[in-house]
């Protein structure tokens, strides 16, 4: 469980190739310090996560890395209404500390502002 009380349960989660290449056609992108975020409307009613990062480094590093990502989301949750959401971590970042906690400060307080600026209409 996150601090915020909600559990990122699978269907909070993006788990199918085709829902990933939906954000190739019309999603917005949010270029934060550490990372990119697209996002598109969906129809659920409530936020869902994907996750893309390269298979480099070491699984350990990785899974270090998507935990940052998820717990920052549960933690944004409330704002983040009916969209699917995709991270994507680029090749150039190392994985090795102390980059999952300049990601998840990143997420943290470069995100909320991007959307908030955002002028598109929420769900």
């Amino acid at each position: 469980m996150g601090s915020s009380g909600l559990e990122l349960s699978y269907e909070r989660r993006l788990h199918h190739r085709w829902e990933y290449r939906r954000f190739f056609d019309g999603s917005q992108s949010y270029r934060l310090s550490e990372c990119v975020v697209f996002r598109i409307v969906n129809d659920r009613g409530h936020f869902r996560l994907g996750i893309t990062l390269k298979a480099r480094g070491s699984s350990v590093e990785r899974n270090r890395v998507k935990r940052k990502i998820r717990e920052e989301f549960r933690i944004l949750a409330p704002a983040l209404n009916g969209f699917d959401y995709n991270v994507v971590v680029p090749v150039t970042k190392r994985l090795t500390r102390p980059y999952p906690e300049k990601l998840g400060a990143s997420i943290r307080s470069e995100f909320p502002r991007a959307i908030s600026k955002d002028k598109k209409p929420t769900p």
